[in-house]
């Protein structure tokens, strides 16, 4: 039988959080000016949330197959993640496409986004775990 898990301490836990928003908010703005894209902000945030969503598949998957302690979660998902991906931009952007008429640039950029951000997490989750559990039997 298990011990249920103590929580950690809610100012441990505001303090994990706000160091990990930090550390995804530095790891956006450096996605940002990459310099891979033309000057075009949607290939950016198209980009950031479809990697977000595939590394919160691969630490989904990591945290589960560990056992980890629920203070990881609230630092990488909440945190590092929270401050890394861009739902707001990606709302205020799809909006904009539509104010301007741009319909079916709209339709492209929400779907590829929801679709690619559904399969990174999937691929980032599923594949990795069944590395896992093929490596954990060697």
């Amino acid at each position: 039988m298990s011990t249920p898990e103590v929580a950690a301490p809610l100012y441990l836990q505001i303090l994990l959080v706000a160091l990990g928003g930090a550390i995804g908010c530095l790891c956006r703005f450096g996605v940002q000016h990459i310099g891979w894209f033309d000057e075009n902000p949607y290939y950016y945030t198209v980009a950031i949330n479809i990697s977000g969503c595939f590394i919160i598949g691969v630490l989904g998957a990591l945290l589960g197959f560990w056992g980890a302690k629920q203070i990881w979660y609230v630092f990488l998902f909440t945190g590092c993640l929270g401050g890394y991906t861009t739902y707001s931009a990606f709302t205020l952007d799809a909006m904009l496409l539509i104010q301007r008429h741009l319909y079916w640039r709209a339709v492209y950029y929400i779907t590829v986004t929801l679709v690619g951000g559904i399969g990174g997490c999937a691929l980032g989750y599923f594949g990795l775990d069944k590395l896992l559990r093929v490596c954990s039997q060697a």
